[in-house]
């Protein structure tokens, strides 16, 4: 197993600096500005680039329940015609 040691990535506390506040009267946290690290597993403000600033793994910027919205949209306008 070839592990090299820059590539291991984990969280360093950083990130709890720009953890984010959850407004609950707007649905998504996305819609917000808010991005997810799948690495430190919170939400954050870090508008300075797509990437975290404890990790440096991309953020995620969409839910992925919008895809599943979507193909459900999708099927029910194929099935109208």
């Amino acid at each position: 197993m070839n592990l090299q040691i820059g590539c291991i990535m984990s969280c360093n506390g950083i990130c709890e600096r720009y953890r984010a506040k959850r407004n609950y009267n707007i649905p998504s946290r996305y819609t917000e500005g808010q991005k997810r690290c799948s690495v430190c597993e919170i939400f954050i403000k870090w508008d300075e680039n797509s990437y975290c600033p404890c990790c440096n793994y991309k953020l995620r910027t969409r839910s992925f329940r919008g895809f599943k919205m979507r193909k459900k949209q999708r099927e029910e306008i194929i099935n109208r015609y």
